[in-house]
């Protein structure tokens, strides 16, 4: 027998059928008050019927709880694999991003390694006590800066977004601002402002993304927060920038000094800084 819910109310309804007979022979309005003086009243023939009409019953209902237990076992059997799937599933995704993040991490490993290259080379064909500790400190300062280059190439660095009255409303601001410039938005590993609160002013916002290549597609459409026509806030004075080392940062404000004082010499032109160079051209172009 295969278990079926028409086969379940099937049985409810000759197993009610039989007792509401029984009860009614017997006279009894409730089976509390059916007892064996009330049962002793009814004659043989339709003691016999009630009897071999509840043996049948008890049989079907033996065989139906027998299918309900097989088809218990087979649903389980189901969900087991269905979450043994979705196991693998989310392991492989893992892996994916694992894979990743271990490939960006390679890639600036070797490229911070290229520009130490000369350096070992010098010191290694000098024989000396020190060239190995020099060497390994070179080594070790290379990696340190390549994991610190591929930890801040999936931040984000917002300036003028004000400060929250909790901690707690961050995150929800800054999914506002990002929906301004980008969709859909990014998933956001975490928030967190920078520095010490002062009065009157805001604090920048430090946004880590899971992956280096959606921080590169904020930044180069972060222009949008210009032109920001949000009915209930004003983005327009938020600037998204990437999360600079101290050199990096010291090499663009000079860069950003250099563009005003073209903007002042040269006011016919547009003055714009891409890939660390200033890029200038005729605002009528």
């Amino acid at each position: 027998m295969v278990f079926t819910l028409q086969q379940l109310y099937k049985l409810d309804t000759e197993a009610s059928a039989t007792l509401n007979s029984v009860m009614n022979a017997g006279k009894s309005s409730k089976t509390e008050t059916l007892d064996s003086a009330a049962l002793s009243k009814l004659t043989k023939d339709p003691l016999i019927k009630f009897i071999k009409d509840l043996s049948k019953q008890l049989e079907t209902s033996l065989e139906v709880c027998k299918a309900a237990s097989l088809k218990i076992e087979e649903l389980t059997d189901r969900e087991i694999q269905n979450s043994r799937k979705m196991l693998q599933l989310q392991e492989q995704q893992l892996d994916a991003v694992r894979e990743s993040m271990k490939e960006e991490v390679s890639t600036s490993v070797r490229d911070s390694v290229k520009d130490e290259l000369k350096s070992w080379a010098s010191i290694a064909a000098k024989p000396s006590k020190s060239a190995d500790s020099a060497v390994r400190k070179s080594v070790q300062k290379a990696v340190n800066s390549a994991m610190e280059s591929d930890a801040r190439s999936r931040n984000l660095i917002l300036y003028g977004v004000r400060e929250t009255q909790t901690v707690e409303d961050l995150p929800s601001l800054v999914n506002e601002i990002l929906q301004e410039v980008i969709y859909p938005v990014p998933e956001v590993m975490g928030t967190n402002r920078i520095g010490l609160q002062k009065e009157g002013s805001s604090r920048p916002v430090k946004v880590t993304l899971f992956h280096a290549e959606n921080v590169r597609s904020v930044l180069s459409k972060s222009s949008k927060l210009r032109t920001s026509e949000s009915p209930t806030k004003d983005f327009s004075k938020i600037y998204i920038a990437p999360d600079r080392s101290k050199e990096e940062r010291i090499t663009h404000q000079k860069l950003v000094a250099e563009m005003k004082r073209l903007a002042n010499d040269k006011p016919t032109q547009h003055h714009t800084i891409r890939n660390g160079r200033i890029i200038s051209y005729d605002k009528d172009s």
